[in-house]
């Protein structure tokens, strides 16, 4: 059976490795992907720092392992009733059946702000963190913009500038968080929340939530009312759009909408898994579950009878808390500054074993720090409720008019009409 799977990130590695796992020589694997490099970013957040940086891998290392077909190019449409996948340099690949995971795409999601993510530039951070050394920065904020986020790393950023300027005797420099979410994490649960004010609140970190920044002639702007915010650099998290694929079904944002088993709306042999897919959340553990289901439906498909159940998507993990885990110097790559734990690892069952095994990521049976942190267990089905529903609405409110979005709406009005 041939499978085609579109994207080289957490999802669709994690869907490779499960299917050779799962349906070993009943399937014939063609990984299609834009970018010949994994980049594997847990530690991104830290590389400013001197404290980690995000390890590149190239993905023949995974197709050869997993005895798949490796195609770099990107995939702009599916059409799943002919079975075939459309490319960029207008060739097709055809299949049997196909998971899409090309992931979100960033883009600036504050005007004005200097847009930080884990393939941008370290630099950009460290001439910052400069700045703040020589005394030429006191006033920093970090915004989380509305719509669909990663917004852990606006925390860590908080949290790690914070600890650095003190560490370089700068006590008078004042970072403000600014979030559309009601509280920290907000979608995480109340425990991760209370855990992350608390975090802020110790090391004097200020914080506005429930509201939008919005960066303009004035500086940054917080919505609603008006208020300016008295700040001398504004840096962002960047705000997620979908992949916007012709041919699926597509919120408007140009997120891939799929149902709980993985499968596209409106498809058949077509699934579906990680940040490109309609979600209230964007988490690496998310994306790699997601992978699994879609893996398994396509397994049984190939008639693999003992397909392993993945169960209810969860989030897992451990939030780490305290000054010790946050220490900015002489800690390396192992002891680093991520919050999340597990610690430079992406959670999964496939992909974290390769990178452990490879040397790339901690082994997964590396154990938390003891007795600090707050243990993390959150289903998706518990993500979908009021403040997710508020969290959707301020990105309606607070849309990006984007031409690649644009351009698919179009089309699929355009279709409908015929």
């Amino acid at each position: 059976m041939d499978i085609v799977i579109v994207g080289g990130g957490v999802a669709g590695l994690e869907a490779l490795l499960a299917l050779r796992a799962a349906a070993r020589d009943r399937v014939s694997l063609t990984l299609i992907a834009a970018d010949s490099d994994f980049t594997y970013r847990p530690l991104a957040v830290a590389e400013p720092f001197a404290l980690g940086h995000a390890h590149r891998v190239p993905l023949s290392r995974f197709a050869d392992d997993a005895h798949a077909e490796l195609v770099i190019d990107a995939a702009i449409g599916v059409d799943d009733a002919a079975r075939q996948v459309r490319l960029r340099d207008g060739a097709s690949r055809p299949f049997e059946a196909l998971i899409v995971a090309p992931g979100g795409r960033p883009v600036a999601g504050v005007e004005g702000a200097t847009t930080w993510w884990p393939h941008g530039d370290a630099d950009t951070y460290g001439g910052l963190l400069r700045d703040i050394d020589e005394g030429y920065a006191k006033r920093i904020a970090i915004v989380i913009p509305p719509g669909a986020v990663w917004p852990l790393p606006a925390y860590e950023l908080a949290l790690m500038t914070a600890g650095e300027a003190r560490e370089m005797g700068q006590d008078d420099v004042r970072i403000t968080v600014v979030t559309p979410e009601h509280s920290p994490l907000s979608l995480f649960g109340e425990q991760a929340s209370d855990a992350v004010a608390e975090e802020l609140r110790q090391a004097g970190v200020d914080l506005r939530a429930g509201v939008v920044g919005r960066g303009g002639p004035d500086g940054l702007v917080l919505e609603p009312g008006g208020e300016r915010l008295d700040v001398q650099r504004v840096f962002a998290v960047p705000r997620i759009l979908g992949p916007a694929l012709e041919g699926l079904a597509a919120d408007e944002e140009g997120f891939v909408r799929a149902g709980e088993d993985g499968r596209v709306e409106g498809t058949e042999r077509t699934w579906a898994a990680g940040d490109g897919v309609a979600s209230p959340v964007k988490f690496g553990g998310l994306a790699t579950h997601q992978a699994r289901i879609a893996a398994a439906g396509i397994a049984r498909l190939a008639g693999v009878d003992d397909v392993p159940d993945p169960g209810e998507p969860v989030l897992h993990g451990r939030l780490l808390v305290g000054h010790r885990t946050r220490r900015l110097r002489g800690r390396g790559d192992a002891e680093g500054a991520p919050l999340w734990w597990p610690q430079g690892k992406v959670a999964g069952e496939y992909l974290p074993r390769w990178l452990a095994e490879h040397g790339v990521a901690p082994p997964a049976t590396t154990p938390p720090p003891e007795g600090e942190g707050v243990t993390i267990r959150r289903s998706l089905r518990a993500m979908r409720g009021e403040e997710a529903r508020y969290l959707f609405e301020i990105g309606r409110q607070y849309r990006i008019a984007d031409p690649d979005i644009a351009s698919l709406g179009r089309r699929m009005r355009e279709a409908r009409s015929h």
